[in-house]
């Protein structure tokens, strides 16, 4: 772990610094929720300018890992976990690529008669019924988002007597013969209801992360409707774009 900083390299002093920081978070030295050393302690640690401590705070707030405690100082937050786009998923890839433990807590499952764009997606002209399953998802036992997905009942079936608070639905399909092709999916905000906010242990009127995904297999045959509602302030989407 770097421990100073070295006035010879071609790097900005401040850089120098936040890397210094971050080593310090990464590593457990600075653990969440901890208050880290005020302004004044920290220029008189790395013998730097007030600006220099405060340019390397600031770049690591806004990457979120450190916040600004008004009138208390500056404390470590809690890491997001973030999502790369461009990749089909589940969230038990997701978190256990990242060395979480996922889980599940299972509020409904369920065999109902869609309506509206759920029908139109997965029945089309037809009528009949399918499964909805409605869960929170969880990372290391922490509730991050709330699932609801809408399973044609060819493919709903499969989930039927299965543990819902640990399978992962793709691994299910794919065991079944059932492969992925492609998902279309969407991204928006909104804030959390007050049913919502008490399941994923936050305020009410909280910000989200909103997914609507629709998978398709190599049939080009919707296979899934999901809604999964993410906290905002545990999960964060990336996509790198090229020219």
């Amino acid at each position: 772990m770097k421990t100073s900083l070295d006035s010879r390299l071609p790097l900005p002093l401040y850089y120098q610094l936040k890397e210094i920081f971050d080593d310090k978070i990464q590593s457990g030295v600075w653990p969440v929720g901890q208050m880290i050393p005020t302004e004044n302690e920290l220029i008189r640690m790395y013998k730097v300018s007030r600006t220099t401590v405060r340019e390397a705070i600031t770049a690591l707030v806004n990457e979120g890992k450190l916040q600004k405690k008004q009138g208390k100082g500056t404390s470590v937050c809690q890491q997001k976990m973030e999502e790369r786009l461009g990749r089909l998923t589940g969230f038990t890839e997701e978190m256990e690529s990242k060395g979480f433990v996922p889980g599940a807590f299972v509020l409904s499952m369920k065999e109902i008669v869609p309506k509206g764009q759920v029908k139109e997606v997965l029945l089309g002209d037809k009528e009949g019924v399918i499964l909805f399953i409605e869960r929170i998802r969880l990372a290391n036992s922490e509730p991050i988002a709330i699932e609801r997905s809408y399973w044609p009942q060819q493919f709903g079936k499969l989930f039927q007597g299965m543990d819902l608070s640990v399978i992962a639905f793709y691994k299910v399909l794919e065991d079944s013969g059932i492969l992925l092709k492609y998902a279309d999916e969407t991204i928006t905000a909104k804030s959390s209801s007050k049913t919502d906010a008490k399941l994923l242990g936050i305020k009410e009127k909280a910000p989200l992360l909103c997914m609507e995904r629709i998978s398709y297999s190599v049939y080009d045959e919707p296979i899934e409707y999901t809604f999964t509602d993410y906290r905002s302030d545990r999960y964060t989407y990336r996509v790198q774009l090229q020219k």
